[in-house]
C-alpha cells in the first residue's frame, strides 16, 4: 500500500510536532549550541529587539555578578558580626530579622534585576545608553564593592 504525498506530508508534521513537546537531550544539546535564533530576522531591528541566544559574554557576566552578590551577602555578614554598620535600611532590618531572609532577599532582588536586564539585552535605555553596557558595567563596579568590603575587613 502506498501512501498519498499528502499524507506522508501529514505524517512528517505529526511526527516533528510529538518531537517538540517531549523534552529530551536533543532539545537541550539544541538550546545550548546554534539551533537558537541569536539575532533579529530583519536587517536593522537589533535595536530593542528580543532574542533567543544572547552569547558567552553576558552569560559570563550574569555568572560573575552573581557570584559577586554572594561575595557581598557573605562579607556583609562578617563585617556586621565585627561591628560594621549596614547603612542601607532595607537590608539592616532583614539583617536583624533573620540572616536567611536577608540572603534570599539579597540574591532575589539581584536575580530578578539580572533577568530583567538580560531580557532587555538589545535595548536602550532613554535612547542613548545601551543595556549591554549596564550589564558589562555591573561586574567592574560589584567587584570594586567588594574590594571595599575586604579592604575595610583587613582594616577591622
Amino acid at each position: 500500500m502506498e501512501l498519498e504525498p499528502e499524507q506522508i506530508d501529514d505524517r512528517a508534521i505529526e511526527q516533528r510536532n510529538l518531537d517538540r513537546r517531549k523534552p529530551s537531550l536533543k532539545t537541550l544539546w539544541g538550546a545550548l549550541t546554534l539551533q537558537r535564533r541569536r539575532s533579529s530576522q530583519r536587517e536593522g531591528d537589533n535595536l530593542n529587539s528580543y532574542t533567543d541566544w544572547y552569547g558567552h559574554w553576558p552569560l559570563a557576566a550574569t555568572f560573575t555578578i552573581i557570584l559577586l552578590c554572594f561575595a557581598d551577602a557573605f562579607l556583609t555578614i562578617v563585617l556586621l558580626s565585627k561591628g560594621a554598620v549596614e547603612l542601607n535600611g532595607l537590608m539592616d532590618y532583614l539583617i536583624q530579622r533573620d540572616v536567611h531572609l536577608f540572603t534570599v532577599v539579597k540574591m532575589s532582588v539581584t536575580g530578578a534585576a539580572l533577568v530583567i536586564l538580560v531580557l532587555h539585552f538589545n535595548f536602550r535605555i532613554y535612547k542613548y545608553i545601551a543595556v549591554r553596557y549596564v550589564v558589562y558595567a555591573l561586574v567592574p563596579l560589584y567587584s570594586l564593592l567588594i574590594f571595599h568590603e575586604l579592604t575595610m575587613l583587613a582594616n577591622i
